[in-house]
């Protein structure tokens, strides 16, 4: 049976979002990142248009781990 992912947190600032998910890798916490398609396909590097997200999921057994890891960050 495959585990219950929940959303960590949502983002509008790829930049942030990148830094969340460095400290998650190197906890070794599973993710997994959506970005709305628009943004995907008009990405430019280094910003985010208005209106756009990033979400970040983690196994719900991972939540609090990841949520203490990211702490002051968000």
């Amino acid at each position: 049976m495959k585990e219950k992912e929940v959303k960590l947190v949502e983002f509008n600032n790829d930049t942030v979002a990148e830094m969340v998910k460095n400290v998650l890798r190197e906890k070794g916490i599973f993710f997994r990142s959506k970005q709305d398609i628009m943004q995907a396909v008009l990405k430019v590097e280094g910003s985010s248009a208005s209106g756009t997200f990033s979400i970040i999921y983690v196994k719900e057994r991972d939540l609090e781990a990841a949520r203490d890891a990211i702490a002051g960050m968000v």
